[in-house]
């Protein structure tokens, strides 16, 4: 019985510390080589964690759309955006978790009518025992003409 209150215990501290995109929202309109602010927020958690990386990609969706095809727990990068720390900051009061934007520049060879997953990969280290918490969260984009 101890050990699976351990692995819930686990497993609670990596959910706390998930991060999510709040904008652009999925469903977004956008065009290649568009710059475009992304913001990541990591929602507050009494257990303590280490920010390591943070990257943000785009990947191409099935003819069916992102959310048919798309599974961000396969671990698909595509195209990376940025690549680099993470530093989520209280920034605006409407926002109730901290945040951090990231200005990224859409790929110019996007094609308009295709829809994409705009992909954050969040790893950390979690809890006083430090252990590793990788996640993938992803928006789905639609890519528009001029």
């Amino acid at each position: 019985m101890k050990f699976f209150a351990v692995i819930a215990a686990l497993a609670t501290a990596a959910f706390a510390q998930n991060i999510t995109i709040i904008s652009p929202s999925s469903g977004t309109s956008v065009h290649a080589g568009e710059q475009l602010t992304v913001a990541v927020a990591k929602p507050n958690s009494q257990t303590t964690s280490q920010e390591i990386v943070l990257l943000i990609s785009v990947v191409q969706c099935a003819t069916e759309g992102c959310a048919d095809t798309f599974d961000a727990s396969a671990g698909a990068v595509g195209q990376i955006l940025y690549n680099g720390p993470y530093d989520p900051q209280y920034l605006a009061a409407a926002v109730d978790a901290p945040y951090e934007n990231f200005p990224v520049t859409m790929p110019s060879d996007l094609s308009p009518g295709d829809q994409i997953a705009l992909i954050a990969t969040h790893l950390s280290l979690v809890g006083t025992g430090t252990y590793t918490n990788l996640q993938n969260t992803y928006v789905a984009l639609n890519v528009v003409s001029d």
